[in-house]
């Protein structure tokens, strides 16, 4: 039986080969259409056809509860519906009620009654819009205040961050401890809004602002990181005018261990910065423990 594509002559029978034409890269059996009939591909026929066919099935399906509906009815009582706008069915019901009650009332007998009565329905009316409105506000003030609070607090944690590194930069920390200087010095450091400018102030560790002299100069963040210098000098680069690789603290003691002085060792013992890296860097911590022979 013949096939009406191949993809390579050389399946087919060598006198096969002439009813062959050459189509996009395949071989198409070359037919003559005669009376509608004519070799083509079905399969986007079949496609299209079960996709109509689906689409028929779900109309049905869409259209199964609405069978035996009187259009013209239908229609009548959407445009009944339509003219009642955007009452709904409980104001009508209460309209309904108040009528009820207003119409059975004498009005020459109880005109005060009816008075008081048409007062407490534009109070009730006028309280429940103002209630309405007074929440919105309250809303909108609320989330202002949130924002605004959120906005406040990166200004002061950006402003408070970026003098520590650049007063800690200055005091040309060593590369491994600049992270925990600036960890160190920020434990003293606290920022706050002040006549709508963010403040900067040294604390002490009460938490109350610390002064230099009596005249109550500020102590500023310049002073603190040269007050940590002093005490932990093993932590900051010599000065040139100490020598070239000499770290201030370091008289030949323990050697340095990824340019950090072994605050463990007995010649070089500093208890500040043993507490530093702990916090900040433990694995190297436990190495310079384990060189000075210190176990926990």
């Amino acid at each position: 039986m013949l096939k009406a594509v191949v993809t390579d002559l050389n399946e087919l029978d060598e006198g096969l080969r002439g009813y062959y034409v050459a189509k996009d890269g395949k071989f198409f059996l070359n037919v003559t259409p005669v009376e509608g009939f004519q070799l083509d591909n079905t399969q986007g026929l079949k496609t299209a056809l079960g996709a109509e066919r689906n689409n028929v099935s779900v109309l049905q399906a869409q259209l199964k509860p609405y069978e035996g509906l009187d259009v013209a009815a239908a229609k009548t009582a959407i445009e009944r519906i339509a003219a009642f706008g955007d009452i709904t069915p409980e104001a009508a019901k209460q309209a309904v009620e108040t009528a009820a009650r207003l119409t059975a009332l004498d009005p020459e007998k109880q005109a005060e009654q009816i008075a008081n009565t048409k007062l407490d329905t534009i109070k009730g009316q006028l309280s429940a819009q103002y209630n309405l409105k007074e929440t919105e506000w309250s809303t909108k003030v609320k989330g202002l205040e949130d924002t605004n609070a959120s906005l406040v607090g990166q200004l002061k944690k950006i402003k408070g961050e970026s003098l520590i590194q650049s007063e800690v930069a200055k005091a040309n920390p060593l590369d491994d401890a600049r992270d925990a200087v600036e960890l160190l010095v920020g434990k003293f450091v606290r920022t706050s809004l002040k006549d709508g400018e963010v403040v900067t102030e040294v604390i002490d560790t009460n938490g109350n602002p610390r002064i230099k002299d009596v005249n109550g100069t500020p102590f500023t963040v310049a002073d603190l990181v040269n007050e940590i210098r002093e005490k932990s000098a093993s932590l900051f680069k010599p000065d040139e005018k100490r020598g070239l690789g000499t770290n201030p603290g370091n008289q030949g003691g323990a050697a340095p261990a990824g340019g950090v002085v072994n605050p463990w060792a007995a010649e070089t013992r500093n208890i500040t910065q043993q507490m530093v890296l702990e916090n900040t860097k433990p694995e190297l911590a436990k190495q310079l423990k384990a060189a000075a022979g210190v176990t926990d």
